[in-house]
């Protein structure tokens, strides 16, 4: 079998398959999802967030405050409201707790409309690290769909719909 490189110019990734006249996987996938072999999602300019940051403030004696004194106004205002120790995912019940971002079990304040500018506390709840990032990832994929990023081969779309996903090799 020889070592066959994707068919684009300039792309030296090894073909799917390993066989001639192929795209690397890389070139598949961008095809097979959004019919053109350039288009990447995270440059697409398309949002969830709609510019949005989180915003903070210093207050340096608060206990969630970094080394700095700043602390995030959403992760603030869930934990004057709650306090510390262990509180449920509002999402799937784990427990979670106040700690540093990255540790195991830890608490992230989920904007219930997806707002991140909204931190008023009736739009806070706690939540697993799984359960806040899934839902970020599915806000940013219905935005790119509803932005018309995704092709017809957009399969989780598919398999949601109770459909079956459209199979269609793309042209190299």
């Amino acid at each position: 079998m020889t070592n066959a490189t994707c068919t684009l110019d300039g792309c030296e990734k090894p073909s799917r398959g390993g066989t001639t006249g192929a795209l690397c996987p890389m070139h598949y996938h961008r095809q097979y999802r959004h019919g053109d072999v350039n288009a990447v999602a995270h440059q697409s300019g398309v949002t969830a967030s709609l510019g949005r940051r989180y915003r903070t403030k210093y207050k340096p004696q608060h206990p969630l405050a970094s080394k700095h004194g700043v602390v995030y106004v959403h992760r603030m205002v869930l934990f004057d409201a709650i306090g510390p120790g262990v509180h449920a995912c509002h999402w799937c019940g784990t427990d979670v707790e106040w700690a540093r971002k990255g540790e195991p079990r830890e608490l992230q304040p989920d904007h219930l409309n997806g707002d991140g500018a909204d931190n008023r506390i009736e739009n806070l709840v706690p939540a697993c690290r799984s359960c806040n990032s899934g839902r970020g990832a599915q806000a940013r994929h219905d935005a790119l769909r509803a932005a018309g990023f995704w092709s017809v081969n957009d399969t989780i779309a598919e398999l949601k719909a109770g459909g079956r996903a459209k199979r269609v090799e793309p042209a190299a």
